[in-house]
């Protein structure tokens, strides 16, 4: 049990909820169309099925690795899908979806404001059992406009279709959360806590295992969710399951090859299988040869193994920056590639879509710059209105525990 005394949130945490819910509600009946667009493109609904079991379902249980915050993994990030679906849905029909001057809710606004809900996931990641449900929810409400201005920029001054504009969210929640990390928790190096409470073990593991299976199986249809052209959304789903495969298989090696023992370790098998699908997401519509994928999810695989051996512990002593769930060797590092593979496939190659592939691949790494830059402005500025008192941050040594936000019945919780 967590000692010392835990703060409670009942003061203000049922009204900041139910603000939301009343501005939201209020913001679809006064400025929103009443009717719901009508679209052709419903055929996709099992697609979007797909994508929220892999964000309700897949990243939840993933989330649940730590054994003493398995409640909260699950439950939080259910939580802020539930406040994110709303205000990502509402950002997207009034910058992209507008009938006659309103905006409106279309199937489209609804499969990309689920999508938008990504990078606030991957950015709790980084700081998951290190902060509050308030100030994840403070957190959506912030980081969802940040990215959709992302999304803006891209589609309509970079010109990048919607499609690729979104697969930039691993990129972006990545690093806003690393950037969140770093201003608003303090370093836990040797710290009582951290070292006490953030362990896994076999239950938590297969938990999180669990949770990487479901987004693994339904990787490819987050990767074609908004292709519309079918030979496009058929080369998306090919694509990412050779892509997959093939990290996975790297990753098993790689675990293997480097544990002085020889053995797997579940830690990383879970985190770094993903990388491959994070990776070929950006290029996976327009590739027409396996091998070429394949290729891709081989060096994905094997940076997320390396990353998270050798590298997750040696960033934290050097830039001071937690990283809960290491999602930047699962999304941020493999994200950068693909990001960098797409803009070198269009050099390389001739699709018959490109007049300028050179003006066309700058353009690509003009969006990496634009992503880092937003995200670890954004991240930095969030995570200092994050520490505000008012929004009870949890202490040091609360950290990485259910017991502070939960009633176990079983135990005597006095804290």
């Amino acid at each position: 049990m967590p000692p010392r005394y835990s703060a409670s949130l009942r003061g203000l945490l049922p009204w900041m909820f139910l603000m939301l819910q009343s501005i939201f509600t209020l913001v679809l009946l006064f400025f929103f169309s009443q009717e719901y667009t009508i679209e052709r493109n419903l055929h996709r609904y099992p697609a979007f099925q797909d994508v929220n079991v892999i964000i309700i379902l897949g990243v939840g249980f993933l989330f649940a690795f730590l054994r003493k915050f398995g409640f909260s993994g699950v439950a939080f990030n259910f939580l802020i899908t539930a406040v994110g679906l709303q205000w990502a849905t509402i950002l997207d029909a009034f910058l992209f979806n507008r009938t006659d001057g309103v905006p409106a809710i279309s199937f489209s606004s609804l499969s990309t404001g689920l999508m938008s809900i990504f990078p606030v996931l991957i950015s709790s990641g980084v700081i998951l059992g290190k902060v509050n449900p308030m100030q994840l929810t403070i957190m959506t409400v912030i980081e969802l406009p940040i990215f959709a201005a992302n999304r803006y920029i891209m589609t309509n001054y970079l010109l990048m279709n919607n499609h690729i504009s979104m697969m930039y969210a691993h990129i972006f929640g990545a690093y806003f959360g690393l950037a969140v990390s770093w201003s608003l928790v303090p370093p836990l190096l040797g710290n009582e806590a951290s070292e006490q409470y953030e362990k896994t073990e076999t239950t938590s593991e297969l938990f999180s295992m669990l949770g990487a299976l479901f987004m693994w199986i339904f990787w490819p249809s987050y990767n074609s969710l908004l292709l519309k052209d079918l030979k496009q959304i058929q080369n998306a789903v090919f694509n990412t399951y050779f892509t997959l495969a093939a990290s996975t298989v790297v990753v098993f090696a790689a675990s293997a090859l480097f544990n002085k023992k020889g053995k797997f370790k579940m830690i990383q098998v879970h985190s770094a299988m993903l990388a491959g699908g994070v990776a070929v997401g950006f290029s996976a519509y327009m590739i027409q040869y396996p091998w070429i994928t394949m290729t891709l999810g081989l060096l994905a695989g094997l940076i997320s193994t390396i990353g998270l051996t050798y590298l997750q512990d040696t960033l934290k002593v050097v830039t001071l920056v937690h990283d809960t769930c290491g999602v930047n060797y699962t999304f941020g590092l493999p994200g950068l590639l693909g990001a960098l593979a797409y803009a070198l496939l269009i050099l390389v190659a001739d699709y018959g879509r490109f007049e300028l592939p050179i003006y066309q691949a700058l353009v690509g790494v003009g969006c990496i710059l634009l992503t880092l830059s937003l995200s670890l402005v954004g991240g930095l500025l969030t995570g200092f209105f994050l520490k505000c008192k008012l929004l009870k941050p949890p202490k040091e040594w609360h950290f990485f525990h259910d017991q502070p936000y939960w009633e176990f019945p079983n135990v005597d919780c006095h804290i």
